[in-house]
C-alpha cells in the first residue's frame, strides 16, 4: 500500500509539474508574440509612411495627433499587459520552485518516517521472535517437567510395588522360619519328654533293683 500511495503521489506531482510547464510555455509564447507584434507595430497601431501623406493627414493635423495619442496609449496598455504576463510567469516559476522544494521536504520527511517505521517494525519483529523463543523455551520446560513428574510417578509406583513384593517375600520367609522353629521346638519338646520318661523309668528300675537287693540281703 505504501508503494502504491507513493507512486500515486509521484504521478500527481508529475502531472502538476507538466501542467505548470505547459502554462509557462503558453505564457512565454504569448509574451514572445506580444513583444514581436509590438516590435512590428501589428497590434492595432498603424505607423504612418514618412514618404506619403494622405489628404486627411494634410487637412486634419488634429486627427493625426489624436491617432498618435491613441497609439501611445495602446502601447502603454500592451506594455502593461506584457509586464503582467511576465509577473504572472515569474510567480508561476516561483510557485513551481516552492512546490518542488516543499515536495522535496515532504519526500525527505516521508523517507525519515519510513525509516523510523521500518526500525519499529524490526524491533517488533525481534520482540516477537524473542517472545516466541521464550514461549517455546517455557513450553519445553513444562513438557520436560511433566515428563519428569510422570517418570517419578512411574518410579514411585515401581518402588512401592517392589517394596511390597520384598515385604511379602520377607514375611513368607519369616513365616517359614517361624514354622521351622516351631517344628524344631516341638521336636525338641517331644524328645525332652521322651528323655524325661526314660529317666523316670530308669530311676524306677534302679529303685526296684535296690529294693530287691536289700530284701535278699
Amino acid at each position: 500500500m505504501d508503494q502504491q500511495a507513493k507512486k500515486h503521489l509521484q504521478e500527481e506531482f508529475d502531472a502538476s509539474l507538466e501542467e505548470k510547464d505547459q502554462l509557462i510555455s503558453v505564457l512565454q509564447t504569448q509574451v514572445s508574440l506580444l513583444k514581436q507584434r509590438l516590435h512590428n507595430g501589428q497590434i492595432g497601431i498603424e505607423l504612418p509612411d514618412p514618404n506619403i501623406q494622405s489628404e486627411s493627414q494634410v487637412q486634419s493635423p488634429t486627427k493625426e495627433i489624436s491617432g498618435n495619442e491613441d497609439s501611445v496609449k495602446t502601447l502603454e496598455t500592451l506594455t502593461q499587459r506584457v509586464k503582467r504576463q511576465e509577473n504572472l510567469l515569474q510567480r508561476c516559476k516561483e510557485l513551481i520552485r516552492s512546490h518542488k522544494e516543499r515536495s522535496g521536504q515532504l519526500s525527505n520527511e516521508k523517507e525519515a518516517l519510513q525509516e523510523q517505521l521500518d526500525e519499529r517494525l524490526q524491533e517488533l519483529e525481534k520482540m516477537k521472535e524473542l517472545h516466541m523463543a521464550e514461549k517455546t523455551k517455557l513450553i519445553t520446560q513444562l513438557r520436560d517437567a511433566k515428563n519428569l513428574i510422570e517418570q517419578l510417578e512411574q518410579d514411585k509406583g515401581m518402588v512401592i510395588a517392589e517394596t511390597k513384593r520384598q515385604m511379602h517375600e520377607t514375611l513368607e520367609m519369616k513365616e517359614e522360619e517361624i514354622a521351622q522353629l516351631r517344628a524344631r521346638i516341638k521336636q525338641i519338646t517331644t524328645k525332652g519328654e521322651e528323655l524325661k520318661e526314660q529317666k523316670e523309668k530308669s530311676e524306677k528300675a534302679a529303685i526296684g533293683k535296690s529294693s530287691l537287693h536289700y530284701q535278699s540281703s
